[in-house]
């Protein structure tokens, strides 16, 4: 990053470092790029790979099992389908290779997640920072896999951390509205509580739902403040991890009410994905 006041440069690792509000005044970031001579190239922008770097990992786990970069938490480019377009996420190339497919923080330039059917569709927002990789991507991403886990990760700003994992994690086409498609719960050492197939408010099968393109006869999007798979049912859902920071009501702020009540001080909200082993 190079700062135009003080005429300084920053050196950052890919991913380590979202953009903040305050931080990006005179200031412009410049990005890895190729090192290339005749016959082979030295360094390729991470993601890439092969003596041209003509080569691009699918996913954040294709390139953990082909050990191509350090194990660490970094920005990727990824392509999970051949003619799909490339994309940046926040990779996991230890811990089984996660790729990131949502990502909220409050330390981070704010996104409005309540965007078209289109917009979540193809993704939107700073993968560093808050970020969402598109319902297309999650889909084909799913398609190179045998079954995938979901983890749902929470910070509190007393930098409390839970999360529980999904088993048998994927969604449906665009076609067929991307419907979820999930398994059993599991809780992990430090567990979250489950607001996806809890009970009578299983949202197994739902389609998901934006202000434009709404499945539900309740007005879900607008009450919630986002996109979200929902029930066709008043209740809508029991978590709202697309709602607003501080919304008018609690049902609009961001909320996870099994097991958390209505506490709603998180200072992040992650959703991985990884390879069920």
């Amino acid at each position: 990053m190079y700062d135009e006041e003080t005429k300084l440069c920053s050196l950052y690792e890919s991913g380590e470092n979202c953009l903040v509000a305050d931080a990006m005044d005179n200031k412009v970031c410049y990005k890895q790029n190729y090192v290339c001579g005749e016959s082979n190239c030295t360094r390729c922008p991470i993601g890439y790979y092969g003596d041209q770097c003509q080569h691009i990992i699918r996913d954040c786990h294709d390139g953990f099992t082909k050990a191509l970069f350090p194990p660490k938490i970094m920005l990727s480019f990824i392509q999970p389908a051949v003619n799909s377009p490339i994309t940046e996420v926040i990779c996991g190339f230890r811990q089984f290779g996660w790729t990131r497919i949502l990502s909220r923080h409050i330390n981070c330039l704010e996104v409005d997640f309540n965007r078209t059917y289109g917009a979540f569709s193809d993704g939107f927002g700073n993968p560093p920072g808050n970020h969402f990789i598109g319902l297309e991507n999650i889909y084909r991403i799913i398609e190179n896999h045998d079954s995938l886990i979901l983890r749902v990760e929470f910070t509190f700003v007393d930098r409390t951390f839970k999360f529980g994992d999904y088993n048998n994690f994927a969604i449906s086409s665009k076609i067929d509205n991307f419907r979820l498609m999930i398994g059993s719960y599991r809780d992990g050492p430090t567990f979250s509580g489950d607001s996806l197939v809890n009970g009578i408010h299983n949202l197994n099968g739902r389609p998901f739902s934006t202000f434009d393109r709404d499945f539900t006869n309740h007005s879900c999007p607008d009450r919630f403040g986002g996109g979200w798979w929902y029930l066709d049912d008043p209740v809508c859902s029991r978590s709202n991890i697309n709602g607003k920071r501080h919304g008018e009501d609690f049902e609009s702020t961001w909320h996870w009410l099994d097991d958390f009540g209505n506490k709603t001080s998180f200072s992040a909200i992650n959703l991985i994905i990884f390879p069920d082993y």
